[in-house]
C-alpha cells in the first residue's frame, strides 16, 4: 500500500471514530459505495486470485452492489494487513482484508503482536490453505529423507511466512537440512528465483501456482512435502508435516504450526464493524460460494473453493488461540518465534 492510501486509511478512521457510524443498513448504506479490500501478498498466487474473485463477485450479494477497490499490500508475511484491519482501517464495513493465515499461529506465539485475529469478524473462508514445498528436478536432493543428510536451499516470504517457519521446524524436529532465502514477495517472485537457480525449490506454494506453471507435469519439479494434516491424493508420494513426526508431543506442536492449512484464504473485517454490516457481509459471502456462476469462473481461473462461513470461522479461530501452553512452547521453540 502506497504512503497515500495509507494516509487515507487512517483520516477515514479517525473520522468514523469521531463522528461515528451512520445509522443505515442494506442497500441505504452500501449504495454507491466503494469498498477497499486489502490483500496480504503481491500480485499472482493462490490468495491474489482468490481475493480477486471475491472483489469481484461479493457486491453481486450485497444490497445496494458496492464496487470494491483491490490494493495489495504484501509485508511481513501477510502480518502489515493485520495490522492494518485491527489498528487502522474504519470499522464501518468498508474496509475488508485477506491476509495471510498463519496470523493466528504467530498470534498464539507471540501475545505481543498488535492484533488479535479472535477480534476480527471473520466474513468467510473461500478455500483452505494446504501448500506444498516445492524442489527442483536439478536439485540433488529430491525427498525429506534425503534433506536429513545434504542442504537443501528454499526460496521463502518473511522469518513468519509458512516457507520459512515449516523448514525451520522440520530442521529442529526430524533433522533434516534445509536453508531458507526469505524476502521473495509472491509466489512469482519465488518460481522466478527457482527457474534461474538462485533457489533450488520453494518452501511454500499453492498447488494452484504449481499448477499454473506446469512444473510437475513437465518433469521440472515435485512435491517434497505437504503442508498440512494430511497427504494429498493428487500428490500422494508427498507426506505431510504432521505425518512426518516422531512423537505426540512434536504432532500436536505441528497441528498448531500447520493450522492455517485449515483458516485458509478467509475475508476479515476489523473489530467492532457494526454487527447489522457483518451479517450483510456474512451473508453475501454465503450467497456467492453457492452460486453457480461463481463457481465456474472460479473453476475457470483454477481458484479451489472449499468454503466455511464465517461463524464457524469465528470458532475456529477461537479454537486455535486456546491451546495448551505446553503445546505453543514446543511450537515456538521449533518455529524460533520469540514470545
Amino acid at each position: 500500500m502506497t504512503g497515500i492510501n495509507l494516509a487515507r486509511l487512517l483520516t477515514a478512521a479517525a473520522a468514523f471514530m469521531a463522528t461515528g457510524a451512520v445509522a443505515q443498513t442494506g442497500s441505504d448504506f452500501y449504495r454507491g459505495k466503494t469498498m477497499t479490500l486489502l490483500i496480504g501478498s503481491g500480485e499472482g498466487g493462490g490468495f491474489d486470485a482468490s481475493a480477486r474473485l471475491a472483489a469481484q463477485f461479493l457486491p453481486r450479494f450485497i444490497p445496494g452492489n458496492p464496487t470494491i477497490s483491490v490494493q495489495n499490500m504484501p509485508g511481513a508475511s501477510g502480518l502489515r494487513v493485520a495490522e492494518v484491519i485491527a489498528n487502522v482501517a474504519p470499522r464501518d464495513g468498508l474496509t475488508i482484508g485477506m491476509t495471510q493465515p498463519q496470523m493466528a499461529l504467530n498470534k498464539a506465539l507471540d501475545a505481543s503482536l498488535r492484533f488479535d485475529p479472535a477480534r476480527y469478524v471473520w466474513i468467510g473462508r473461500v478455500g483452505s490453505f494446504t501448500t506444498y514445498a516445492v524442489v527442483a528436478a536439478s536439485a540433488a536432493v529430491q525427498s525429506v529423507e534425503q534433506a536429513r543428510h545434504a542442504p537443501l536451499i528454499l526460496s521463502a516470504s518473511g522469518p513468519t511466512g509458512p516457507g520459512a517457519m515449516l523448514p525451520q521446524a522440520l530442521n529442529q524436529m526430524i533433522g533434516t537440512q534445509f536453508t531458507t532465502i526469505k524476502g521473495y514477495k509472491s509466489a512469482q517472485d519465488s518460481g522466478l528465483a527457482m527457474d534461474r537457480g538462485e533457489v533450488q525449490g520453494i518452501g511454500s506454494a499453492s498447488m494452484e501456482f504449481v499448477e499454473s506453471k506446469g512444473w510437475l507435469e513437465k518433469g521440472f519439479a515435485r512435491i517434497l512435502f505437504t503442508i498440512g494434516f494430511d497427504r494429498d491424493p493428487r500428490v500422494a508420494y508427498a507426506p505431510s508435516t504432521v505425518e512426518l513426526m516422531q512423537n505426540d508431543r512434536d504432532r500436536a506442536a505441528m497441528r498448531l504450526i500447520v493450522s492455517a492449512s485449515v483458516i485458509g484464504r478467509a475475508l476479515i473485517a476489523p473489530p467492532d464493524t457494526p454487527p447489522e454490516r457483518a451479517a450483510i457481509l456474512r451473508a453475501a459471502f454465503d450467497a456467492m460460494v453457492r452460486d453457480p456462476d461463481v463457481l465456474a469462473e472460479a473453476k475457470k481461473r483454477g481458484v479451489e473453493v472449499e468454503p466455511v462461513s464465517g461463524m464457524d470461522m469465528q470458532r475456529t479461530v477461537s479454537d486455535i488461540l486456546s491451546v495448551q501452553p505446553e503445546v505453543i512452547e514446543r511450537a515456538r521453540a521449533v518455529t524460533q518465534i520469540a514470545p
